[in-house]
């Protein structure tokens, strides 16, 4: 992460009155949360929750999260 993407600079240049500063600040953000959803799902995984306490807890349904990550988490080596 640059120092351009740290959470506080993207969220400065959400606001920014220039489209594509502003746009490309939403696709840095976009990246971010998805990296931290990546994240914290193995985290929960690797410590023993349920794929519906995740759903439960990121507000998505069980079917959602195990479509999104349990094929990524597979390919990486991780048993689910």
């Amino acid at each position: 992460m640059t120092a351009e993407e740290t959470p506080a600079a993207l969220a400065g240049q959400v606001t920014d009155k220039d489209p594509a500063v502003g746009l490309r600040a939403v696709v840095a953000l976009r990246r971010l949360l998805e990296e931290l959803e990546r994240l914290h799902v193995d985290n929960a995984r690797d410590q023993g929750w349920s794929w519906q306490s995740i759903a439960t807890a990121l507000r998505v349904s069980r079917q959602s999260v195990h479509e999104k990550h349990a094929s990524r988490r597979r390919n990486t080596g991780k048993e689910d």
